[in-house]
């Protein structure tokens, strides 16, 4: 089967953008939540949650692309995606229940303030959230190859991942907003009688979690359900005599890397996601204990930003057919990195309104809503550059592996939190050093500077460095036609069956692959 060029119904964009609700709800529980909950909330140490993270990313630098190989190479009578999406949804869920469900055992006073308390309540944590990773990686990486394949032309592939956007970051954006608003809302007293945000409390999660595993469930499951009349039309597994072994695994990854625009968008994005995700981790102790806001105002961040992601997600393909790719990334990427530390920086070289000003939610919403107008810009266009870049490697090898290419994507935005945790993770204890069960409005003025300092300048370093790799990539739209041109010709040409054979001769001089240097895309002519 082909999906060369089809042109996609509403309902298919619905569904298959429904799925990203699933990763989304996972992604904002952990990255938000995570830190707050095991440091303030039970007392762990940042230090050993990022490392129990880090380790957790290790296992995903080996799953991710071994799935995504995997669910290239898989056969079955519902396609090579849709067994991953009907199997994953259930093993995550109970995964993210257990990470924020610690036993009580572990997390008493007596067990958690000496050192093998800690240690225990540590394995808990890196046990939990090394199953969690690699059973989303079981559906995250599926979903975003089955985007992928659904279709190649440029205008409905980038539509398609807007609304993938729209669905996933606007209803994370509103489940924060019940998360902080409902669920976390209010106050409550500390061991010593101190009143406290509901979010410092380890008792207040368990309704939070439920629906949280259950809106994963429901998500996944109907994105399942709502493509799978697309099953037909999707690519076949490639006809590979091969069986997957070690050296098959690190031939394919490497063989994929030799793709300069798709080494560049991974190195870039591994910098980027590295930014994402100290903002993460981050945010919730700068607004809790740097501006000192309460879970009333907190919640207001993710309503006031479902518009934003709206219009971002929406311009995104409107801008990349007018502007091309590259610089509608690159300039989303230069307002993702302003709006993120402005208001920190501002601060503390003493131009913007006090903690009890009336200004302060005001502004910090305004910049929120740009942040999130950007990353929504970003996370089509990326993407969609992927996208691309698994057609230009089937021009190159004759094979759909979408799975192998998107799984850079998943591994990453995983990363974002896992990296992330860590690094902020060491520089909470080393740097900041934020004590344990500390009370906002009575934290000393050098640690609130040096929490700013991290979550504005040393934050944005990762974002900054990633727009000098994606200024590398050199795939346009003329050179992106020009290679569906390309493989169009291939397939009237070679019987169904035998396309990902058809690369084993060279391809002639003047052909798009001839083009391969940054900058040349200018020079290359079609194939005759």
């Amino acid at each position: 089967m082909t999906t060369q060029n089809r042109i996609l119904s509403f309902p298919t964009k619905l569904a298959f953008g429904v799925g990203a609700i699933g990763e989304i709800v996972y992604l904002g529980m952990f990255n938000t939540f995570i830190g707050i909950f095991y440091n303030q909330a039970i007392g762990l140490s940042n230090s050993l949650i990022g490392t129990a993270i880090m380790l957790a990313l290790i296992g995903d630098a080996i799953s991710d692309p071994l799935v995504g190989m995997i669910s290239d190479r898989w056969r079955s009578s519902q396609g090579r995606r849709h067994p991953f999406l009907y199997v994953a949804p259930l093993p995550v869920a109970i995964a993210l229940y257990c990470i924020f469900s610690p036993p009580g055992a572990l997390t008493s006073t007596d067990t958690i303030s000496t050192d093998s308390g800690q240690f225990y309540l540590f394995l808990w944590l890196t046990f939990w959230t090394i199953l969690s990773r690699l059973f989303l990686t079981l559906y995250s990486v599926p979903h975003l190859a089955l985007g992928g394949e659904l279709t190649n032309e440029p205008t409905q592939r980038s539509q398609l991942f807007s609304v993938n956007a729209v669905c996933g970051y606007a209803t994370g954006a509103l489940f924060a907003f019940l998360a902080w608003g409902y669920f976390l809302g209010g106050e409550s007293l500390n061991a010593d009688g101190v009143t406290i945000p509901r979010h410092l409390d380890p008792t207040a999660y368990g309704a939070l979690v439920f629906t949280a595993c259950g809106s994963v469930l429901f998500a996944i499951w109907l994105c399942a359900w709502g493509t799978r009349d697309q099953i037909p039309h999707l690519s076949d597994p490639p006809v590979d005599s091969r069986s997957l072994s070690i050296n098959l695994f690190y031939q394919d990854i490497f063989g994929a890397m030799k793709n300069p625009n798709y080494a560049f968008l991974l190195v870039g994005f591994f910098f980027f996601m590295i930014s994402v995700g100290l903002n993460e981790t981050f945010g919730v102790f700068v607004n809790t204990y740097f501006w000192e806001l309460g879970t009333e105002q907190m919640r207001w961040f993710g309503l006031a930003a479902v518009p934003a992601i709206l219009l971002g997600a929406v311009s995104a393909p409107i801008l990349m057919r007018r502007f091309d790719r590259k610089p509608v990334l690159i300039c989303a990427l230069l307002a993702m990195t302003i709006f993120a530390q402005l208001a920190i920086w501002l601060r503390i070289v003493g131009l913007f309104p006090a903690n009890d000003s009336p200004f302060l939610l005001p502004l910090l919403i305004s910049f929120a809503c740009g942040l999130s107008l950007a990353l929504a810009v970003t996370s089509v266009a990326v993407l969609s550059m992927l996208g691309d870049i698994a057609d230009e490697n089937e021009l190159a090898t004759g094979k759909r592996q979408e799975g192998l290419v998107y799984s850079a994507r998943a591994f990453f935005a995983k990363a974002s939190g896992s990296f992330g945790h860590f690094l902020a993770g060491i520089i909470l204890d080393l740097f900041v050093r934020l004590p344990f069960e500390a009370v906002p409005g009575q934290v000393d003025a050098d640690v609130i500077l040096r929490l700013g300092l991290a979550a504005g300048p040393i934050m944005g370093a990762g974002a900054f460095i990633s727009i000098f790799f994606y200024a590398r990539y050199n795939i346009t739209s003329e050179r992106h036609s020009r290679i569906l041109a390309e493989l169009a010709e291939r397939r009237s040409a070679v019987p169904v069956g035998q396309v990902q054979f058809a690369a084993s001769a060279a391809p002639s001089s003047g052909g798009v692959l001839a083009a391969q240097k940054p900058g040349d895309a200018a020079e290359t002519k079609p194939a005759p």
